[in-house]
């Protein structure tokens, strides 16, 4: 299948129609930018994740086109697509040429090329275009600045009265589901218009009352384990009458409830819970607390990036739990040398980074690095903090902060909307592809 080519295919182009090169500017950004990409490239790495059976595939350059183009304009999956039927730069950067009147693709396309190739395809996407780029000497990688982020998910700020509220809902309406489908012969009491008053109640009346709020989220609480319960019988009943889909859907939500009627309870005695639930659809987002006064908290995945003298973003690591600073540099230092081809000479990052002289002594030996500037936290410095190459390895390293912002209010790294622990890397692997693509077109300018 690695041999297995899904190209565009070319057609005889009609009366008064003309192609893209007669009629577009080619110094346009987009045009520059996919006269620095090797497709061939791309298109050869990703061949493996197709099949010679069945209907033919979307074009690889039109997929992985239109997902940079995406992140690198800030707009959704529908608009996307829009962009591209309105759009004749953007179809020339996907790899027509000339202009299509007709239905190019459909939204549900993109999902399907992610589900695709998934989040090893994304980073080999990722590593082809940076040793490409590399090659043409375009990317340097001899010190590096690497910092860490928050990535929030797309969830509504979680609190007890909300998620007891939702997951009782959801039991509700699946249970009506499998009412349509099967007999239920017990009667079934949903709570929805009391369950409705008390949460308005805790949200309108007690915000400012502790001792009152307490006691409407232990009704609430009450409410939602009766309804727990009582689709848990109807569970072993679906299970008895051999209908297990049915039994199956209603017992994940039956579970998940039950979690979360518990660590209520912890919530109300007292007690923090061990692995606490702060969504139902994202159930394993993680509390990130980067010691800022706003936002205090956030609920999403902690990303550790690193970025080279020119703004490029060379490696990036997701993690789905609130890890020390410190414990990240490693694997993206690796992530360097993986995807670039070499290993920095210097690094650079913050007080977050900092150790013992020791420790970091072993760490540089181990990774291979000449030097490692990182201010030392407290009243004493670091015994190289008047060097030269020290001072100009920290002014680099605050580069790294607007390169930050850029990502996450242009490229759509404010707020990740793709499911799962596998959409934060998807999110991030785009994200910086987009930006690396324009500084990219930046660099390659300067250079001509």
């Amino acid at each position: 299948m690695a041999d297995m080519k899904v190209h565009i295919p070319e057609r005889q182009l009609l009366m008064f129609e003309t192609q893209f090169s007669d009629v577009l500017n080619p110094e346009h950004e987009l045009l520059r930018a996919a006269r620095l990409i090797d497709w061939d490239n791309i298109h050869d790495t990703l061949s493996a994740y197709y099949s010679l059976r069945g209907r033919q595939g979307k074009s690889i350059r039109l997929m992985v086109g239109i997902h940079i183009l995406k992140h690198r304009y800030n707009c959704s999956d529908e608009r996307a697509v829009e962009m591209l039927h309105e759009n004749a730069y953007w179809q020339c950067f996907c790899g027509f040429n000339s202009f299509q009147r007709g239905q190019i693709m459909e939204a549900t396309s993109l999902v399907k090329f992610r589900n695709r190739i998934g989040t090893e395809g994304m980073k080999e996407i990722e590593a082809a275009l940076l040793k490409t780029w590399s090659e043409m000497g375009l990317v340097k990688a001899r010190r590096v600045a690497v910092d860490t982020t928050a990535q929030p998910k797309n969830i509504a700020y979680p609190t007890d009265a909300d998620l007891l509220y939702r997951i009782r809902e959801k039991i509700v309406k699946q249970v009506q589901r499998v009412r349509e489908e099967v007999t239920l012969r017990k009667p079934f009491r949903t709570f929805n218009r009391s369950g409705k008053k008390l949460l308005l109640g805790i949200k309108k009346f007690h915000r400012k009352n502790p001792e009152g709020r307490k006691e409407e989220i232990k009704k609430l609480k009450e409410m939602t384990r009766h309804v727990v319960e009582k689709t848990g019988r109807v569970v072993s009943s679906l299970y008895r009458r051999g209908l297990k889909e049915s039994g199956r859907k209603l017992n994940r939500l039956v579970s998940l409830g039950k979690k979360i009627v518990n660590q209520t309870e912890e919530v109300l005695s007292g007690h923090l819970p061990r692995k606490r639930i702060y969504s139902l659809h994202e159930p394993n987002v993680a509390v990130i607390r980067k010691g800022k006064s706003h936002p205090d908290t956030e609920f999403g995945a902690l990303i550790a990036l690193a970025k080279n003298d020119d703004g490029l973003i060379l490696s990036h690591v997701e993690y789905q739990h609130n890890v020390a600073d410190v414990k990240t540099l490693g694997r993206v230092i690796t992530g360097i040398k993986t995807n670039v081809g070499q290993r920095p000479r210097e690094v650079a990052a913050d007080r977050g980074f900092d150790q013992s002289l020791k420790k970091q002594e072993n760490c540089r030996r181990r990774w291979g690095i000449k030097r490692i500037a990182i201010p030392k936290k407290g009243k004493t410095p670091h015994p190289d903090s008047k060097e030269s190459w020290f001072r100009k390895a920290l002014k680099q390293r605050v580069k790294i902060e607007p390169v930050i912002g850029h990502l996450k209010s242009d490229h759509r790294m404010n707020r990740c909307r793709y499911k799962g622990a596998a959409g934060d890397t998807v999110n991030v692997v785009w994200a910086t592809l987009a930006w690396n693509m324009k500084k990219i077109v930046q660099l390659h300018g300067q250079m001509g």
